[in-house]
């Protein structure tokens, strides 16, 4: 997911149950206006995400965790609706989501990485293990496969050099 639909999701678009999240609105910060929430970049970002049990795991602890603040604050605690909050459940800003990521990579030693890196990799991975473009393309968003294929074209020669031996064990065995 973009930054922007991570920080504008809400849990009544969450379904743990059927594992997946529908992506219908952003968060953004408006210069002089502050946080606005706002359609999807593209009319294919209006998307469901299928979940890893991974993922389901995360979204439980985060709910969990939002339960355990709700009751610690008591009446000062404002319900807004959002999956990723700071403790006291306000949204968090776009801006602070990467800047918070950049202090977790640095002080763990990761190789340097951005939250938009990490959509990257999340494609390049599903095509690596032979996802088919389209999925990648749908769960990413994107205005159409072409993006997919044009963004992420690095993947592509390997893609190539699998498909060839795929065709050669084929024909060995057909």
């Amino acid at each position: 997911m973009r930054r922007s639909e991570l920080t504008g999701l809400c849990w009544e678009h969450v379904d743990l149950d059927a594992s997946r999240v529908r992506v219908v609105e952003t968060l953004q910060r408006l210069t002089g206006q502050g946080l606005a929430v706002g359609q999807p970049k593209t009319a294919r970002s209006r998307r469901s995400i299928s979940l890893s049990p991974e993922a389901i795991k995360l979204l439980e602890s985060v709910r969990d965790y939002q339960t355990a603040q709700r009751l610690l604050m008591g009446d000062g605690w404002t319900d807004t609706g959002y999956v990723f909050t700071r403790p006291d459940e306000r949204p968090v800003i776009p801006d602070e989501l990467s800047q918070d990521f950049q202090r977790i990579v640095r002080k763990t030693g990761l190789p340097p990485l951005t939250l938009h890196g990490l959509r990257h990799a999340h494609a390049t991975i599903l095509l690596s293990a032979g996802v088919h473009a389209k999925v990648v393309s749908e769960r990413l968003g994107h205005s159409n496969i072409a993006v997919t294929m044009d963004t992420h074209s690095h993947v592509l020669p390997s893609l190539q050099e699998a498909a060839a031996n795929t065709l050669d064990e084929y024909l060995a065995t057909g």
